[in-house]
């Protein structure tokens, strides 16, 4: 008994050793299939991502449609079925003003197919290539239509975006989402295919962001980028990535010499004007990030202020999503250098207290469409969690600082803003100096007789 025992003990662990060995084999076959023999093709191209959940977490309707689904992250969803209804009427509408076949754009499209995938920070392999290529169709020429409608102001009672007021600033929020995006490359070969040949046409850029500024909050933004492109097309030498791109200022150190340094002490906007800081709107920057900083100096007469430059911003409800957006996109793409998110840094040091944002909006450097309370934690909130790689504007923040220190600066700020801040404090000034004076000269010649 005791040998039949041991015996069917060693069987049954003998078995259980082969069923290891078979399940470790099949595991092995499992995971090999898997692996990637080489890189993948969409990781060096990649530039639409959908936000990684730290940042999304702090306001997930920030980043997320609500009208409209562009691209493959939020496609089919039951939210969005209205608006594919749309879309198709558009498309309709397009084949036929331009007396296009579907066919022609199929034919055109479906060689950038592969290509617009490798676009994506994700495999798309839950698409196939003829849904992808319907997608691209689709999604590019209801854009095509609604920016080119927009800017021909070309009215349509049947149309269910222009026949509502709010309609078209709900999809502009849409529209301007990191995980609602469509390859530009794709957008700009769609665009030339459905060009009238026989008139002529602004650029897609110009097209796109002659629509925006019709949003208010973001009218001040765009059209500090509109200006330039519309010069460049004149001239017949439109580039576009210069279109977003701020000057590259003389004092910027070069990429090598930038170090983080946000942890140091900044004074606020209204320390710096107690400092004989002087704040003005720069309305020829070019670029919200074009932002000037020039030290104060002594003259045989007085001092000239130190002068901060800084270009209009318009906060409201669409400015929110923007920022935050390309934020995001900035903390996603390696290649991209963190120049929006170097802006929202310096601009919560400026804004450290609602009485900073008054002061800002009264020297017209930021139209606040929100509360005073919301409109100063307005940088803070886009700064958390975020990463600061290299800080833009690191060497103009050492210039304020330094010029700061100096006390100097501080003491005839005082002394103008308390003694010559109108005419009867200067004369009062004035008086007293020559009553000391002659008191000090009629002491002088009593004490001498």
């Amino acid at each position: 008994m005791e040998n039949g025992i041991q015996g069917s003990t060693r069987d049954h662990t003998l078995v259980r050793i082969v069923d290891g060995g078979i399940g470790l084999e099949a595991l092995e076959k499992t995971m090999s299939k898997k692996l990637c023999p080489r890189s993948p093709s969409w990781a060096a191209k990649c530039c639409i991502f959908r936000v990684p959940p730290v940042l999304k977490r702090h306001k997930p309707d920030a980043y997320e449609p609500d009208f409209i689904s562009i691209g493959p992250f939020h496609r089919g969803g039951k939210q969005f079925q209205h608006m594919e209804n749309v879309k198709q009427w558009y498309l309709n509408n397009l084949l036929s003003r331009r007396n296009l076949s579907l066919k022609h754009l199929i034919d055109h499209i479906v060689e950038l197919e592969q290509s617009a995938r490798e676009f994506y920070a994700e495999p798309l392999d839950h698409l196939s290539q003829n849904d992808m290529v319907e997608m691209m169709i689709l999604d590019g020429c209801f854009l095509i239509e609604l920016f080119r409608k927009y800017q021909s102001h070309q009215e349509d009672v049947n149309d269910p975006i222009f026949r509502m007021d709010c309609m078209f600033q709900y999809l502009c929020h849409d529209l301007l989402l990191l995980e609602n995006q469509l390859p530009w490359f794709v957008l700009q070969h769609l665009y030339h295919l459905t060009l009238d040949p026989y008139k002529s046409s602004p650029s897609l850029t110009v097209l796109m962001l002659t629509a925006f500024t019709s949003q208010k909050p973001l009218k001040h933004n765009c059209d500090s980028y509109l200006g330039p492109q519309k010069r460049k097309e004149k001239e017949a030498k439109e580039k576009k990535k210069n279109v977003c791109r701020p000057k590259r200022r003389r004092r910027r150190k070069s990429n090598d010499q930038l170090d983080t340094d946000m942890d140091s002490e900044f004074p606020p906007a209204t320390a710096l004007s107690e400092a004989g800081v002087k704040f003005q709107s720069n309305t020829k920057a070019g670029s919200i990030m074009n932002i000037e900083f020039e030290k104060g100096v002594f003259c045989y007469f007085g001092y000239k202020r130190g002068t901060f430059e800084i270009p209009h911003l318009s906060i409201g409800e669409l400015t929110d999503p923007l920022f935050r957006n390309l934020i995001a996109f900035e903390q996603c793409y390696h290649h991209h250098s963190h120049e929006i998110t170097s802006y929202a840094f310096l601009m919560d040091k400026l804004i450290a207290s609602s009485k900073d944002m008054e002061f800002l909006c009264d020297k017209r450097i930021i139209d606040n469409w929100l509360s005073a309370e919301d409109g100063a934690k307005y940088f803070s909130k886009l700064c958390n969690d975020t990463v600061l790689k290299k800080f833009y504007y690191e060497a103009l923040c050492e210039e304020v600082n330094m010029h700061y220190k100096v006390k100097w600066y501080r003491w005839l700020e005082k002394l103008n803003r308390d003694y010559f801040a109108n005419p009867w404090s200067v004369i009062s000034l004035i008086a007293a100096a020559i009553l000391l004076a002659l008191t000090v000269v009629q002491t002088v010649y009593t004490i001498r007789g």
